[in-house]
């Protein structure tokens, strides 16, 4: 069988599943959401260690392609559903989903997609004041073996104006990054407990 076959075969099998079948369905998915530096991966990393039977998917890398698919966003989102299936048919339940969702649009193709998953998913959109969000990009551009700081500024900046225009919760519920990682990921699985007080997510 030819790889592209192998794959298709794959494909098809992920999407004839029962995905919603009680003992299959995954009891939480939670979506980072926010600009370039402000710390989406290592919150995820922080999320995925405390929750038990969790899988950690980072968009970024997702999309690390080259050259570019033609509907980065349609790729994107394909490939964490099919992720999300694997990992679940060997017993992982919740997942943390990072990446940078600009409009309201795709991160409601998104949560239409994983609905086929589970319907309790919780979306955040990670928020800081510009100053802090740009030392950041410093700090992590001094240990990086590449130099695309002044990239990685302006894409900051680019990024900060589209979320900064969010109408409410449209691109994830605002949470503020100011704290570190540690405290950051303990408020909010405090906050995940208090919703679903019943949800399944356990401490690992």
């Amino acid at each position: 069988m030819s790889r592209a076959a192998s794959w298709a075969a794959i494909w098809k099998s992920a999407k004839q599943s029962d995905d919603r079948a009680p003992e299959a369905r995954t009891f939480m998915i939670i979506v980072i959401n926010g600009p370039l530096g402000i710390g989406k991966s290592t919150l995820s990393e922080a999320l995925s260690e405390r929750i038990d039977r969790c899988a950690m998917l980072d968009g970024d890398s997702l999309v690390a392609v080259n050259p570019l698919p033609a509907d980065p966003v349609e790729h994107l989102h394909r490939g964490i559903l099919l992720l999300l299936r694997h990992h679940r048919r060997f017993g992982y339940r919740h997942f943390v989903i990072n990446h940078l969702w600009e409009n309201a649009a795709e991160l409601e193709d998104l949560r239409c997609r994983l609905a086929r998953l589970d319907d309790r998913i919780l979306c955040f959109r990670m928020t800081l004041d510009p100053e802090s969000n740009l030392a950041r990009i410093d700090r992590r551009a001094s240990v990086r073996a590449i130099d695309e700081l002044d990239y990685d500024k302006e894409t900051f900046h680019r990024e900060y104006a589209v979320l900064s225009g969010a109408v409410g919760s449209e691109l994830g519920e605002p949470w503020d990054a100011a704290a570190p990682p540690e405290q950051l990921a303990d408020a909010l699985l405090r906050e995940i407990r208090h919703r679903y007080p019943s949800g399944g997510v356990q401490v690992g």
